[in-house]
């Protein structure tokens, strides 16, 4: 086929290395950005099973891998893939030798391995499953739960309004179930204790005040869930991929009920897969029970995207480039959701979020900043002072704290260490050597909170007042100073204050004094 001059069509793959198979994926990408599976490529290698036992990938699945991903790289030249994601999940995220897989993988195969994060792959299949979704049902008026069932971990997260409001990663997958009680049989009961132990229904009740009675949808993704829906609706479990099928209440929860109760060789027998999968199939469907029973589930939805679909679809986004990021407004909704849990003054936090990107984008003509710099200032702006829920007199510090053991889809583990860190310097001392917070960063990401905590400093004072007084601001440039405009002609005496006691940290970063002005802007 004949490529435009903008270099379409184009071929583009995803290895996804597994807990128990890793699979290559080549597709064609169309202009519109039309999707195309060309060819499927799976190879059976038991990760999950060396990790989550012993902790490390045993040295024979680590040559096993590596020829696998040596035979995929041919592969790959073989379509002539211009754009291609590697990735591992949950079983080398885990395992204490990863960094060795890693190098291994590129010896043998000349790719470079990604360790997929949990927060990246919760902000990836949640971006999938919605545009699933918006094309056949009215997403935005739903609300739910969103499961992505994986072998070694079920990713969890509510949505309202068309946002995702909160998430988590628990350490239960399928192969974890199968493996801590036995292939051969294991009860729905055990399943039910261990996922009730994760306290999944009080941390929805406190971050998002989710009450139990309420009727919602059930939205889950994974291969096992496809089996259990596909079986439902008469469909293959490998039908295609953009298949929704969505399932009331009763035919789901029949389908669980037999396939947590049938014999492993029947349960194979019924989807014609082998005795392993078939155990795969039965620690969902007791995932899967778990939520049905401890939430009003009124319907159950299965999207038919998958966590490779999603991948080759952010690969695509990532290529085209300069466009909005889709997952901005879910990630201020889930930073609100944790806000409200905490206490926090939601209008302050707004006020200082939109002052500090006022003041970065400022800046940015002059001064270099991390790509992902505004992201990572706004959601320090959004939970700078959770630590008020603590103590008030030391907030800085315990915002840090909490901040730091939060899971945020799409920021990195890195990423919120700099977030913990710019929260933890909005007040009061700037780094020091003494300080392991900061310690702990790289050169580069010491310097990223220096200029954001020198900013959020800036923002918090002047909405001292939380009255958002500087809502309507304009900055300008004039010489070494930074000057602050605005329309009120009241007295900003303790804005001034503020800004005197916050604003050296500024200038010692930026080499810029601070002046409020009280000027009519003119519209």
């Amino acid at each position: 086929m004949s490529r435009t001059k903008h270099g379409f069509p184009y071929q583009a793959g995803v290895i996804d290395v597994g807990a128990h198979s890793t699979r290559l994926d080549l597709f064609e990408v169309a202009s519109g950005g039309k999707i195309t599976l060309l060819e499927s490529l799976s190879r059976t290698v038991n990760l999950g099973y060396d990790v989550f036992r012993h902790g490390s990938v045993s040295p024979g699945n680590l040559s096993t891998l590596g020829e696998i991903m040596a035979d995929f790289s041919r592969k790959l030249a073989e379509y002539r893939v211009r754009s291609c994601r590697v990735v591992a999940t949950s079983a080398i995220r885990e395992a204490f030798n990863r960094e060795l897989v890693v190098n291994r993988i590129r010896s043998v195969s000349n790719l470079t391995l990604e360790i997929l994060e949990s927060q990246e792959e919760t902000r990836i299949s949640f971006l999938s499953m919605r545009d699933a979704l918006r094309k056949s049902l009215p997403f935005d008026e739903l609300s739910g739960i969103c499961l992505v069932v994986g072998t070694g971990s079920l990713l969890v997260s509510w949505f309202e309004g068309g946002l995702m409001r909160f998430s988590e990663a628990v350490p239960l997958g399928t192969s974890r179930l199968v493996d801590a009680f036995g292939r051969s049989a294991f009860s729905i009961e055990q399943i039910m204790e261990t996922l009730r132990s994760q306290d999944i229904r009080q941390r929805l009740r406190e971050s998002v005040g989710l009450d139990p009675s309420r009727p919602v949808a059930l939205v889950a993704m994974g291969a096992s869930v496809r089996h259990l829906a596909g079986g439902c609706a008469g469909e293959s479990a490998e039908g295609g991929g953009d298949e929704l099928i969505e399932l009331p209440r009763e035919a789901i929860v029949r389908a669980v009920d037999y396939a947590v109760t049938a014999e492993p060789a029947a349960l194979a027998s019924e989807f014609k897969v082998s005795e392993p999968v078939a155990g795969s199939i039965a620690a969902c469907a007791g995932i899967l029970s778990y939520f049905l029973d401890e939430f009003n589930c009124e319907s159950f939805i299965c999207p038919g995207t998958t966590t490779r679909i999603a991948l080759i679809q952010d690969l695509v986004r990532r290529s085209r480039g300069g466009g909005p990021d889709p997952f901005h407004d879910d990630l201020a909704a889930i930073c609100g959701a944790i806000g409200h849990k905490y206490g926090y003054d939601a209008c302050h936090a707004g006020h200082v979020a939109r002052i500090s990107l006022a003041i970065q984008e400022k800046l940015r003509r002059n001064f270099d900043f991390a790509p992902r710099s505004p992201v990572l200032l706004e959601v320090a702006a959004y939970l700078h002072d959770i630590g008020r829920f603590v103590d008030t007199r030391q907030h800085h510090k315990h915002s840090c704290y909490l901040i730091g053991n939060l899971q945020l889809p799409g920021v990195s583990e890195a990423e919120l260490r700099v977030i913990a860190a710019v929260a933890r310097y909005h007040r009061k001392a700037a780094p020091r050597e003494s300080h392991m917070e900061y310690m702990q960063l790289s050169a580069e990401e010491k310097v990223s909170v220096l200029k954001l905590s020198a900013i959020l400093r800036v923002a918090d004072a002047l909405d001292c007042t939380r009255q958002g007084r500087f809502e309507r601001m304009r900055l300008l440039r004039r010489g070494h100073t930074l000057v602050i405009q605005v329309p009120d002609s009241g007295s900003f005496r303790q804005e001034r204050l503020y800004l005197e006691l916050k604003g050296g940290m500024f200038n010692e970063v930026f080499g810029l004094d601070l002046k409020i002005e009280e000027t009519p802007l003119i519209s």
